[in-house]
């Protein structure tokens, strides 16, 4: 018998868009299957849930402002241009230039990982476009695929769409002081940790002593949505020591 573990990781360092970003992907991929993963999962899975919606709530009612419209704006433009650029790539797959298919083929191949961030928290999938770009920007190689099919100019637009969204956001958060008030309103996110924390550790004793093929995808989808929330986790600063003294979650 394997015993499995997820890896470790720090849910309170993760800021709170990002914690709702996990917490919420989480319950999006196990509610379809929750028939399958035994009683006592199912149930932690039915407070998560609960929980979850209860902070996503109080989040959306904290963070509301004056920039508010400007913010949900700019968040639909980014998502336009990325929803344009993947049509452009699905397009030239089934396109008649050997070329051209051969370019998307390979935009394609790289777009794989970014192709549903749209649905990330907001400054996940700011960050989320951050990757792509960078990524994107060290590749001649796909630059090239890009140029080939037309959207080096779409993707330029992308990336200036998610900067500006980022600035509206870090302006929205230092004129209002949005960050801090969130982070001190948000009573309901320990709860919705210790109920994530809770399905995260009934997902492990299932997978490892009654295991099928339902909780071993369910258990490998989450430990890579740990993995990739992981990487958003900046180095903790001294005056989050406290945070982190008290933070259980593997």
């Amino acid at each position: 018998m394997e015993t499995k573990e997820f890896s470790t990781l720090h849910v309170n360092h993760l800021g709170i868009n990002d914690a709702y970003g996990l917490f919420k992907e989480s319950v999006d991929i196990a509610e379809p299957v929750q028939s399958l993963i035994g009683d006592l999962s199912k149930a932690l899975l039915s407070h998560l849930t609960a929980d979850v919606h209860a902070f996503g709530l109080q989040l959306k009612v904290a963070q509301k402002s004056g920039y508010t419209t400007q913010l949900t704006a700019q968040d639909k433009q980014r998502d336009d241009d990325l929803a344009d650029i993947k049509r452009d790539i699905v397009y030239h797959l089934k396109g008649r230039d050997a070329g051209k298919k051969a370019a998307a083929e390979r935009l394609k191949l790289f777009f794989d990982p970014f192709w549903s961030i749209e649905d990330e928290a907001l400054v996940t999938e700011t960050k989320s476009l951050q990757n792509l770009m960078a990524k994107y920007s060290a590749s001649d190689a796909l630059k090239a695929d890009a140029t080939l099919l037309g959207i080096d100019t779409k993707l330029a637009a992308l990336d200036a769409d998610n900067k500006s969204f980022d600035a509206l956001y870090m302006t929205r958060n230092a004129e209002e002081g949005d960050k801090s008030a969130t982070e001190s309103g948000s009573s309901l996110r320990p709860a919705a940790t210790k109920s994530y924390n809770d399905f995260c550790t009934a997902i492990e004793q299932a997978v490892s002593y009654t295991p099928n093929d339902t909780l071993i995808s369910l258990f490998n989808r989450m430990e890579e949505l740990r993995k990739k929330y992981r990487a958003l986790i900046s180095t903790p600063k001294a005056d989050d020591k406290d945070k982190t003294d008290t933070d259980t979650t593997k």
